[in-house]
């Protein structure tokens, strides 16, 4: 019997429709239910207007095109998660978006659509179409294997982490490392597992844990000449021992990044690692080093968002400086960038350079556009920078003796670092 019922729940949920909705005027909720948990196979006339009403097409296939639709699956998911090649996976995924096959092993369906989670997440799929299938496996894991659970929560990680979710994204990845040892895994998913681990880990400031990981990783895709992902890494382990005030050691994963990526010609890969060495500079206050680096990285790399993000670096150091010409000159040329590229991804900078074009002016009349900019970063739950502007707000306030609004907004800035640092208790500080 194949497994009609699982197709239907999972075309149900990913169009965020409720069972009654579905059911409605074609049979009762009671009845669906038992068809999408295997319980029962609709009649004809019923799997008819279920499939009418979810616009739902699918492929009845043998065992032996079963087994080899997911076999051909996992050679993708492999050669996606080792080489990455977006255009090319996502051409070659087209064909299985496309389609819906009734498997007839409930345990293969569930592997296929996890491996169609992760090449989603791979080539840059709607995040919220993947969050509809992730939403719809999520209902269905109680039958999942050891194997299964361990992808899922792996795959939601990942998900959780592009969407900025990095504690939730943690949570998830470290559920599959506990699960890790419990079946069998191939050394490139142990490895890919704990990169992946190691970013997350990254973005939650557990540094120790980033390098080990990392490290990890490293040694696997070093020794299987896997050049691409030994870059990935040595960037990684760099950022974390920046952080942990290791130069020397930062310095020296950075530059390896960069023998790399110069002898096997991967120029994407300059533009960040010189974006590093200046955030490595920067953090020792080498204010000429580090924009010498920013220049670099200007001059490598190609893409609108890391432009940005350099040229706000390059504020920064100026900044620090109180070099107000400067400062000027560089927001005006971020500015000026986002005049013809400005999107909901690069909004922020818009509000970064206006602020920066203001931050040395002690000027009252800049109140309403420190005001938005603290709304919009609280908006979007960047209590980093949110704090950052409310201190310099109160600053304002307290400069032009306007101590109440100076108390209130250091009140508030104080607010949103416990909001960074997820404290609700004082006890936790």
């Amino acid at each position: 019997m194949n497994n009609i019922g699982l197709l239907i729940k999972m075309s149900r949920i990913q169009q965020n429709m409720k069972q009654v909705s579905l059911a409605k005027g074609i049979c009762s909720t009671s009845y669906l239910s038992k068809i999408e948990n295997n319980q029962t196979f609709p009649s004809e006339d019923v799997l008819q207007l279920l499939s009418d009403r979810l616009n739902l097409d699918y492929e009845d296939i043998s065992t032996e095109q079963e087994i080899e639709f997911l076999s051909e699956l996992y050679l993708l998911y492999k050669e996606a998660i080792i080489d990455r090649n977006k255009d090319d996976i996502k051409e070659k995924l087209l064909s299985y978006k496309e389609r819906n096959f009734l498997f007839k092993d409930e345990s293969n369906f569930y592997t296929y659509n996890l491996y169609l989670f992760r090449l989603y997440l791979i080539t840059d799929t709607d995040i919220d179409t993947v969050k509809n299938l992730m939403n719809a496996l999520e209902q269905m894991q109680e039958k999942f294997d050891p194997r299964q659970q361990f992808l899922l929560n792996t795959n939601s990680g990942l998900l959780f982490y592009v969407d900025q979710q990095y504690k939730i994204s943690l949570k998830h990845l470290e559920t599959s490392l506990e699960l890790i040892s419990t079946f069998h895994l191939d050394e490139w998913e142990i490895t890919d597992f704990y990169n992946a681990l190691s970013i997350s880990y990254l973005s939650n400031n557990h540094l120790l844990n980033t390098i080990e990981y990392s490290t990890k990783a490293l040694n696997f895709y070093k020794d299987n000449l896997i050049f691409k992902r030994a870059i990935d890494c040595y960037i990684v382990i760099g950022i974390a021992q920046t952080i942990t005030s290791k130069y020397k050691s930062a310095e020296e994963s950075y530059l390896l990044a960069k023998k790399l990526a110069k002898d096997l010609k991967l120029q994407e890969y300059e533009g960040i690692i010189a974006q590093n060495l200046g955030f490595l500079y920067a953090q020792q206050n080498n204010h000429s080093k580090a924009i010498d680096y920013y220049i670099e990285s200007l001059n490598s790399n190609k893409n609108t968002d890391g432009y940005l993000l350099t040229i706000f670096s390059i504020i920064k150091e100026y900044s620090k400086q109180k070099n107000t010409n400067k400062i000027l000159e560089w927001c005006g040329k971020g500015l000026s960038l986002l005049d013809s590229n400005l999107t909901d991804k690069n909004f922020s900078y818009f509000h970064h350079f206006k602020i920066y074009s203001v931050f040395h002016n002690n000027n009252l009349k800049d109140e309403d556009l420190f005001k938005a900019s603290i709304d919009f970063f609280e908006h979007t739950k960047d209590f980093r920078h949110a704090n950052k502007y409310a201190i310099k707000l109160a600053d304002l306030y307290s400069h032009h003796r306007k101590y109440k609004n100076s108390s209130l907004m250091y009140q508030k800035a104080l607010e949103y670092q416990f909001s960074q640092k997820s404290i609700t208790f004082l006890e936790e500080l």
